[in-house]
């Protein structure tokens, strides 16, 4: 090795030896077991794929090095597992709590009672422990597709669900005692629980500060891991950007969406009903439109993501509508019982939905320059800067050093 004048050491790199193979840009992992030198000269860098069946790639997946199919995602640096491991445990705590609440209580107020009070009490456990569960789903995903801005999304969620954790408490004690009469028996039910319920938005609580912490380290990683993909073109990086977010923000609308729904389907009850059939008909609309919006954005269809734009308008309208009713029109129906956590679920759905939109037109913005090749490299986990084809490790590049 020759040392210029300046004191740094030039590299030159040169093409694959073979003849067949055209030159490309290759992201090289150095380890002092694969190289090897030559008289000083040069250095070779032999085959960096593992010996075994399965290796991992950098993005965590584990892959076969005979088929190259992926296999399940394992998170596999400090702050992923960190995160993986903070999630995991604040869903079993909430959640082991929360079924016991759920089966427990309705035992004891089903002897005394089978009307709207404790349905309320089902549908705010049981909503509650479904939206504990998606969460989790939701934790897994962001790491397995590297998306800050869905570990943004679920840290403000734990919070919100931190939140209602709070309301849970009061809306639990009024629906107990308005079922049981004697207030001595009420407050013993109540006692019960008490603790367990206070626990629920503590867990949630620190979970929620370990969650934002490891998810500010977490952008960090990220970053630097699409940066490798999509390299330094800045243009390219915003539109990567805004493409995470609205996949993000179809992920959260459909919680919310399917919450709102059900607690307007649980308070009617009414299969005549015309309120009943509309907000029911609702719930597959949603299903397809956030679906089909996730996949023609990906695809860059501008005309097919527009139609999943005026559904999502009709779904909006329907939410919109059903609160106008409740809260003007003084309706006398079973909405009123729902009247709290409707109203939370359905002012986070709305700003949800109208965030979509806009989004949704800046990704059509975006449409036709480029981005739609670099999202289905990413999702087929080829690196970005190559692609013209994987590149075949057998073949040996050379670092000469001058």
């Amino acid at each position: 090795m020759q040392s210029s004048g300046s004191g740094i050491a030039k590299a030159t790199v040169y093409p694959p030896t073979r003849a067949d193979s055209p030159p490309s840009r290759h992201n090289f992992d150095f380890s002092k077991s694969a190289l090897s030198t030559h008289n000083g000269k040069y250095i070779e860098l032999d085959d960096f794929t593992s010996k075994t069946n399965q290796v991992r790639n950098d993005r965590g997946h584990v892959t076969s090095s005979r088929n190259g199919r992926r296999s399940i995602y394992i998170p596999n640096t400090l702050w992923t597992r960190s995160f993986a491991t903070a999630v995991v445990l604040e869903t079993l705590a909430t959640v082991g709590i929360e079924s016991w609440v759920f089966v427990s209580m309705l035992n004891q107020l089903d002897k005394i009672e089978k009307g709207s009070a404790t349905l309320r009490i089902r549908s705010f456990l049981g909503l509650y422990i479904f939206a504990l569960l998606y969460e989790l789903a939701l934790s897994y995903d962001a790491l397995r597709r590297k998306n800050t801005f869905q570990l943004i999304g679920l840290c403000i969620c734990n919070f919100g669900l931190f939140t209602y954790g709070i309301l849970q408490m009061k809306e639990i004690k009024e629906t107990v005692t308005e079922v049981v009469a004697d207030t001595t028996r009420s407050d013993k039910i109540w006692g019960m629980y008490q603790i367990e319920l206070i626990l629920v938005p503590v867990f949630l609580g620190l979970g929620t500060a370990i969650m934002i912490f490891v998810t500010w380290k977490l952008r960090a990683e990220f970053s630097w891991s699409i940066y490798k993909d999509i390299s330094a073109d800045l243009r390219m990086n915003r539109r990567y950007t805004v493409y995470q977010v609205y996949i993000a923000l179809l992920k959260f609308d459909w919680f919310f969406i399917f919450g709102t729904q059900l607690q307007i389907l649980l308070s009617i009850q009414d299969f005549k009903n015309e309120e009943f059939l509309i907000n029911a008909a609702m719930v597959p609309v949603a299903i397809i439109a956030l679906s089909l919006s996730a996949l023609f954005c990906r695809r860059e269809k501008t005309k097919s993501l527009f139609v999943m734009m005026i559904l999502m308008v009709g779904i909006l309208t329907s939410i919109i509508r059903t609160m106008f009713k409740m809260y003007l029109s003084g309706d006398n129906s079973g909405l009123s019982s729902f009247k709290t956590s409707l109203t939370l679920f359905a002012a986070i759905a709305t700003f949800l939905i109208l965030s979509t939109l806009v989004n949704s037109v800046w990704c059509m913005l975006n449409f036709h320059k480029g981005l739609k090749d670099y999202v289905k490299q990413l999702r087929s986990r080829k690196p970005a800067s190559s692609p013209s084809g994987p590149w075949n490790p057998e073949v040996n590049s050379r670092f000469v050093l001058n």
